[in-house]
């Protein structure tokens, strides 16, 4: 299947763009972002509570009993670095322009395990990864130079002929963070940690749902249950009860 977005009313957007906005939004709300690592969470005597963080720093955060917001700690690292079933397997990516560059974008489908895009100007940007596809150490970036000349360039320019003629400008390996059970989304508490929240698991879909999953978690956290969607199918539990949500409709 050949999928192609055409010169009217189609296109796509910039995450990282999208992602900075939503930040810049949340600080003018009042929102204090901490960057750091959890090094550790302390419980309370019963288990049920995390009455701290202590974070690399050294600086302890504490959960505070009288403010719903200061009372929760949100679970939201990538996938790799969870507490639950994780992969990271490795995605490698290029740029290149085109010496005929298209007026149309087309990008190859799940069956090639190919795809491209434009990125403006002429210049495109491709990824893929190879048939065996192991998870590998968090600290692996290593690239796969093999992979372009015997897998990735070949099916975009048999998909996409003005592509046999392009140039490689930068290249980059990566990690593909996923949920293994099901590949989505894991939100909301914990079954037995009273104010612990999951938002994390997302494989890959974290882009299109960061404003529901947020919206939900914030209205857990403020009234204690969902108002606008019912995100309780993509509760933890799932997990634990091997109850995948079975995605029909991914490309």
């Amino acid at each position: 299947m050949l999928r192609s977005i055409n010169l009217v009313d189609e296109g796509y957007w910039d995450g990282a763009t999208v992602f900075d906005w939503f930040r810049r939004q949340a600080r003018e709300r009042g929102v204090e972002y901490v960057e750091n690592e959890v090094v550790a969470i302390t419980r309370n005597a019963d288990g049920n509570r995390v009455e701290s963080v202590t974070l690399k720093s050294g600086e302890m955060i504490a959960c505070g009993k009288l403010s719903m917001r200061r009372d929760h700690v949100r679970h939201a690292r990538p996938a790799w670095q969870g507490l639950i079933f994780r992969s990271n397997p490795q995605r490698f990516t290029w740029v290149f322009k085109a010496d005929k560059p298209l007026d149309r974008f087309a990008a190859d489908d799940r069956s090639s395990g190919v795809h491209v895009r434009e990125i403006g100007g002429g210049t495109y940007q491709a990824g893929g990864h190879s048939d065996f596809d192991p998870p590998v150490d968090p600290e692996d970036f290593d690239m796969d130079h093999s992979l372009w000349e015997n897998h990735i360039w070949p099916a975009i320019a048999n998909r996409i002929l003005p592509f046999q003629a392009i140039k490689v400008t930068s290249e980059w390996a990566g990690h593909y963070s996923m949920n293994t059970l099901d590949q989505n989304a894991i939100i909301g508490p914990h079954p037995e940690i009273a104010n612990f929240l999951f938002v994390n698991g997302f494989s890959g879909h974290g882009l299109q749902q960061s404003p529901a999953m947020g919206r939900g978690t914030a209205e857990w956290l403020v009234h204690g249950e969902y108002r606008s969607l019912d995100l309780s199918p993509f509760h933890f539990d799932r997990v634990q009860a091997g109850r995948a949500i079975v995605e029909k409709a991914i490309i």
